[in-house]
């Protein structure tokens, strides 16, 4: 079966950065900017990416080129793991750039068997043994490390791995799988067995059951009543999402830059919401150490992030089935819980924090009032000692001003009353 399929990925690797690092200037020069025109979301959702005034993030294009820079533009890159060597090469990716500090570099690969994505992400383990090669001009193998080829393209433009520590920057990767068919699929059944197969990454001719799973949901397209046959069909699960495609030419360039299109903007639109709230999550630890001095800075990205970053299902897509694959990120993934955890937390450190600023305030209010009733009695001495050596006029001045005084007191109270 898999010799007239074709299978290409995505895998969405979060990243962070600090706004003092992050180098804007270098990506609009180095990269152009891709703007979101699918038709599958509204235009107000493509507007979040577009430069809109409350614009969410940005997208931009990395070529092949500026990827592979670090290996002379060569291309061909071998995975070997238990003793075995796949290839794979790499092609144009995508770097999303979010507001809230977060950032998605959705890196295509392409493959011609499924154990080569398995071995590049070694789903359920922590830890990955396998090595790579890159095959250069003169066809030789060279081992190079995948953590510092992406360290070295992303440190220069102020991003890096979303988890500090040692783990490896696809250890926590989103894969975007696909598999191009030449033919329709008939049924149901038929496209679920296949996109479970992508989603464990195991050969699509493999039996694969595992009843266990309670985060996997199925889409599909409408079935095609003249040709009584589906196009498309995905498993969402809350590290992946898998499709199957049927395309008569099976022109995989075109269909993964059509998956780039319309597929990863609503990807990245809910991993970003997840990945924020674990980005506020790591602000908020480090505000003890900066003494509470950003929590206004941070309450006011959480106000703009909940008023403008955060999009629900029913607003997304006029296509129930887009509505669906987003609504099922939304889900499996938990993200409307964690937007509302990190909220309260948010929220009662704003709280605190405006509690400390009232005591301050109180505080010098109370030194004011004090200087205050001391100047009042410096005041009252002096006037006494004016009045014990005037004279008549001294005296008349006096009592014709506390009579002005009380009547303009009484007048503004009438007024006041009136």
């Amino acid at each position: 079966m898999e010799k007239s399929v074709k299978f290409g990925s995505y895998i969405v690797i979060p990243l962070k950065y600090e706004k003092e690092d992050f180098r804007e200037e270098i990506l609009k020069e180095r990269f152009g900017a891709y703007p979101v025109s699918t038709m599958d979301i509204n235009e107000n959702v493509k507007e979040m990416f577009n430069g809109s005034l409350n614009a969410s993030g940005s997208c931009y294009k990395v070529k092949r080129e500026d990827l592979c820079g670090a290996f002379g533009g060569a291309n061909t890159f071998g995975v070997e793991k238990a003793g075995h060597t796949y290839s794979f090469q790499v092609q144009d990716s995508y770097l999303y750039i979010y507001f809230t500090q977060v950032a998605f570099l959705c890196l295509q690969v392409r493959y011609d068997d499924m154990r080569a994505i398995h071995a590049i992400c070694n789903p359920g383990s922590a830890v990955n043994k396998a090595r790579f090669f890159v095959l250069d001009q003169a066809e030789r193998a060279k081992e190079f490390s995948v953590e510092k080829w992406l360290e070295d393209f992303l440190t220069p433009l102020g991003l890096k791995k979303f988890f500090d520590g040692n783990s490896s920057y696809l250890l926590d990767a989103y894969t975007y799988l696909l598999a191009l068919f030449p033919e329709r699929f008939q049924t149901l059944g038929e496209m679920k067995r296949l996109t479970f197969n992508l989603h464990q990454m195991m050969p699509l001719d493999t039996l694969v059951e595992d009843d266990s799973e309670a985060d996997i949901r199925y889409v599909y397209a409408v079935k095609v009543q003249s040709l009584n046959s589906y196009r498309w069909g995905c498993c969402v699960a809350s590290q992946t999402i898998s499709y199957v495609v049927a395309d008569a030419e099976v022109d995989i360039d075109a269909e993964m830059d059509v998956q780039a299109c319309d597929g990863l903007p609503v990807v990245t639109l809910a991993l970003y919401q997840k990945y924020t709230c674990l980005r506020f999550t790591q602000l908020i630890s480090a505000l003890e150490g900066r003494k509470m001095s950003r929590i206004k800075e941070l309450k006011k990205m959480m106000l703009r992030f909940q008023a403008f970053g955060t999009v629900l299902p029913a607003g997304l897509s006029r296509w129930h089935n887009v509505k669906q694959i987003y609504g099922y990120i939304l889900e499996v993934n938990d993200i409307s819980t964690a937007v509302s955890d990190v909220s309260a937390k948010v929220s009662i450190l704003a709280e605190r924090q405006e509690e400390l600023e009232r005591s301050r305030n109180e505080m010098f209010i109370n030194l004011i009032t004090l200087f205050g009733v001391i100047s009042i009695l410096a005041s009252v001495l002096d006037i006494i000692q004016i009045l014990s050596g005037g004279g008549t006029a001294v005296w008349a001045t006096m009592i014709f001003t506390n009579i002005a005084l009380v009547l303009c007191i009484a007048a503004v109270l009438w007024v006041n009353r009136k």
